[in-house]
């Protein structure tokens, strides 16, 4: 049977693997959760996983929960006062508006304790898994979405440079984790898992560029500081160019990939 990678059967999944208490913590935890916008991490992990594979495994399910649940921590912790200080998230009340910010903060730590418990209920005898649980908590670590905030808060972007860096950290990091631990799940080969990497890379600076156009008014870091936006937008066809190239080069069916590209180009939120 042809599975539909859509927003519903991705939170079937997360809803799997949620506990069943009903604290505080939790509400915070779901209010987050649910409704989760475009959920595209996921569905570029599961596709990925079903373009290399020709089918969703249970270890691609098991970490695209991971990865939401690792994605929804750090937009609570990134809405914190002593962090960005926003007052809302995905069009309501973010998360310490609504319940308090010790409730927030224990929100989100549990969720990436949540996705490290999810992660551990996969098939971690197989090494393909191990090695895409190995990479996604690297991602999400010092060496990637932690480094990101880390630039964020406390360096100045100065240079295009500077903004690439804090783009592929901050925004990157956990679109690499997608594509390269769907790809590995699914037995993809170390110089196949480079170049999903590498188009990963790429796709975040892109997002990365279209949420600065598209929030001038308030990002304090932005590629705005360097370039007109007409130059942006050159600069992100040439990298969905060289991302649709970098596709090619791979044995799979990556149109999803390339529609992706032409999807943020055209994004208006």
């Amino acid at each position: 049977m042809k599975t539909n990678i859509t927003v519903e059967y991705i939170d079937e999944i997360l809803r799997s693997y949620l506990p069943k208490t009903r604290d505080k913590v939790q509400q915070a935890m779901e209010y987050m959760l649910f409704p989760g916008g475009k959920r595209f991490r996921p569905m570029l992990l599961l596709s990925t996983a079903k373009a290399v594979g020709k089918r969703i495994n249970d270890g691609a399910k098991t970490l695209s929960a991971a990865l939401e649940f690792i994605h929804t921590y750090s937009l609570i912790h990134d809405d914190l006062p002593c962090m960005d200080n926003d007052d809302m998230r995905r069009g309501k009340r973010s998360c310490h508006m609504q319940f308090g910010e010790a409730s927030a903060v224990l929100a989100g730590d549990a969720l990436l304790n949540l996705a490290i418990e999810t992660a551990l209920q996969g098939p971690l005898s197989n090494k393909n898994y191990q090695a895409a649980c190995a990479y996604m908590f690297k991602m999400s670590g010092i060496f990637g979405l932690v480094h990101g905030q880390s630039l964020d808060l406390f360096t100045e972007t100065r240079t295009v440079e500077d903004a690439t860096e804090l783009a592929i950290a901050k925004t990157g990091t956990l679109i690499r984790a997608a594509l390269v631990c769907g790809a590995l799940c699914s037995g993809a080969s170390e110089e196949e898992a480079g170049i999903f990497d590498e188009i990963a890379c790429k796709l975040g600076v892109c997002y990365q560029i279209i949420d600065d156009i598209l929030d001038s008014q308030k990002c304090e870091k932005s590629f705005l500081d360097m370039y007109s936006e007409s130059d942006l937008l050159d600069h992100v066809r040439k990298l969905n160019c060289e991302i649709k190239s970098a596709c090619d080069k791979l044995p799979y069916d990556l149109t999803f990939i390339k529609e992706f590209c032409d999807q943020n180009l055209a994004r208006k939120k």
